[in-house]
């Protein structure tokens, strides 16, 4: 655990990532990246695929394209992020409750339980789909996706409109992320950040807390701001 909070605060609301925080649909988006550059000829190592983690659509594309020393036009690009969404959304018609974090719907009702308001802010412009095919979107107050954004992580603007539409100032939400771009997103917010998982360097980007799994996580003492204190 880390921290560079040195107040306590009292947290009004919580917004988390999707992807690897309340569901595992990392390994959807690899299968369709994984199609794709299988139909283009191109190589996707496991770097490569890492790298791509709460980055949007183009974005992803382009690192994909730079690692395999190729350029393409924008319409090609448009004609490939297409490609691989229609791979991406096949494979989810196989999501299950199986997908779901373990421990991630518990701790989203008792928060919501003690008066907390709970976001989803992700880079996904199919979050809502995900939300509703596991039956859990009326389980987040406001959900902020990859259709009311321009700017990816870092770039903090998914999780200030998000607190912005839950109408709490920004040192009183609590940002839920795997990924070092997110936590760099929520700590550029002004936001509490919270490096969930095992992913490395969260710690190293600044996290105010790293919250292992959801059995970890004493959700009195982190809503009371104790954790870090």
């Amino acid at each position: 655990m880390t921290k560079k909070m040195t107040t306590k605060v009292t947290i009004e609301a919580v917004i988390f990532d999707l992807d690897g925080v309340v569901v595992y649909t990392d390994e959807y988006h690899s299968r369709g990246w994984r199609r794709l550059c299988d139909d283009q000829g191109w190589r996707f190592p496991e770097e490569v695929s890492d790298q791509l983690r709460g980055v949007s659509r183009m974005e992803s594309l382009q690192i994909i394209l730079d690692s395999n020393g190729v350029s393409a036009t924008g319409e090609e690009k448009e004609e490939m992020a297409h490609r691989k969404n229609e791979y991406y959304k096949t494979y989810l018609q196989e999501v299950d409750e199986s997908a779901l974090v373990p421990g991630a719907v518990d701790c989203i009702r008792e928060l919501r339980r003690r008066g907390v308001l709970i976001g989803l802010g992700s880079a996904s412009k199919n979050a809502l789909t995900v939300l509703r095919g596991l039956g859990i979107e009326e389980l987040f107050d406001q959900a902020v996706t990859g259709l009311d954004i321009t700017r990816s992580k870092p770039d903090p603007q998914v999780f200030t409109l998000g607190g912005q539409r839950l109408g709490v100032s920004p040192e009183r939400c609590a940002v839920f992320e795997d990924a070092v771009s997110g936590v760099e997103a929520a700590n550029a917010a002004g936001m509490i950040s919270v490096g969930f998982g095992p992913t490395q360097g969260l710690d190293q980007a600044g996290a105010d807390l790293l919250v292992p799994d959801y059995a970890w996580l004493d959700i009195d003492a982190f809503l009371a701001g104790t954790l870090w204190s």
